[in-house]
């Protein structure tokens, strides 16, 4: 077939650039973010025979949507919703990213641009730096962070998807979070919490009891199988995490933060109270004829047989109703948790951060380890000036 011969729609088309030069193409799907049309090209050398190889070869990939997803669209904004649009996260998290997009899209620069506007192909880091230097005053530290968090998952999407080769997020500077004391309740707080809620509601105790004393995160928590539990060695296993992904989709099991698992010792309060749990379990499922606890039962759960979770939605209204006059939150139990633990392993981080799941890192910037008195015995044991 002669070059400027007609081919079916679809099919490509193959020009002569110049000797033993030839330009393949073929027609792909439409612009995903502008609806334009667009075409995959291909420069090959050689014979026209070795051109038509080549022209099939990439129908064929374009074909099987192999192609880099790319478009013409590029600008910062429609990063943001390619990224809302496919992004897989929890409800919250969706949240918290909508309104950081809107934030990031409306940021006005230096000479009157909207940030939202800026292209992609044009964006490094010097320009992501004017983006954060406009919020100093006007956000918290807390919220530039967070921002710049979003900011930069959505240039990751945008590089995943082809939009765009790097991440310059990352070149830049990002708003830093002043570290400070963490606000850690005493122990008298952490029990007399816990007492309010062992009178009222006992399953929702021993899930509370739970955070007091493992340093997990609620969701990994909730997710925990009867078949994750050893009471005999003490242990149990966590493995994933609860989310709730909105109308729709409903509450997901997903993996953990960290994408791990890791085995958490049990005290002795705890297998208890997990004891008495699954007992009270084993005698409703006894009466309606089932003799053993399905493995895959949640251990936590407000159905007598554990067959749903208790909803990761509905614990923080849950414990400020049943906590009484006590300023104790759930986040503030998993805090309690990690100090107590540095103090009692003197400061062993690496410990610590196979129990609670946390980074070494992230123990290192926000909490204290050791017990105080070596701190002072250190100081007492220098030399006199």
């Amino acid at each position: 077939m002669s070059p400027t011969a007609s081919r079916k729609r679809g099919s490509g088309s193959v020009h002569a650039l110049g000797p033993d030069r030839w330009l393949v193409g073929v027609e792909g799907p439409a612009d995903p973010v502008s609806g334009e049309r667009r075409r995959y090209t291909k420069v090959v050398r050689g014979e026209q025979a070795v051109a038509e190889v080549a022209l099939a070869q990439l129908k064929l990939i374009v074909d099987n949507g192999e192609t880099v997803v790319a478009t013409k669209a590029r600008s910062l904004e429609a990063a943001c919703r390619l990224y809302l649009s496919e992004a897989r996260t929890n409800r919250s998290t969706v949240r918290t990213d909508r309104s950081a997009c809107i934030r990031i899209c409306s940021t006005m620069l230096p000479g009157g641009q909207r940030a939202g506007d800026l292209a992609l192909a044009k964006l490094d880091w010097k320009r992501i730096e004017e983006i954060f230097a406009k919020w100093e005053g006007g956000l918290s530290p807390q919220a530039r962070s967070r921002y710049a968090s979003t900011l930069s998952k959505v240039i990751d999407h945008a590089m995943r998807s082809g939009w765009v080769r790097s991440n310059v997020v990352k070149q830049a500077r990002r708003p830093r979070v002043p570290t400070h004391k963490p606000d850690v309740p005493v122990t008298a707080d952490v029990r007399a919490a816990l007492k309010a809620v062992e009178d009222v509601d006992f399953n929702f105790y021993a899930y509370v009891l739970g955070l007091s004393t493992l340093g997990c995160r609620r969701s990994e928590l909730l997710a925990v199988h009867v078949g994750d539990v050893d009471l005999d060695n003490r242990v149990i296993t966590i493995r994933a995490s609860l989310a709730d992904h909105g109308p729709g989709v409903g509450i997901v099991r997903k993996s953990t933060k960290r994408d791990d698992w890791r085995d958490v010792p049990v005290t002795g309060q705890l297998a208890e109270v997990l004891a008495q749990v699954l007992e009270t379990r084993r005698q409703h499922l006894t009466m309606i004829k089932i003799r053993e606890i399905p493995a895959e039962s949640y251990l936590f759960s407000d159905e007598p047989d554990g067959s749903r979770p208790i909803r990761p939605d509905s614990t923080s209204h849950r414990w400020l109703r049943l906590r009484g006059e006590n300023d104790v939150t759930l986040a503030m139990l998993r805090r309690y948790v990690s100090t107590q633990l540095l103090d009692v392993t003197n400061g062993d981080y690496r410990t610590v951060a196979a129990i609670t799941g946390n980074s070494e890192e992230t123990l290192r910037r926000w909490y204290d380890a050791g017990p105080n008195i070596e701190k002072k015995r250190a100081v007492m044991g220098l030399g006199r000036l």
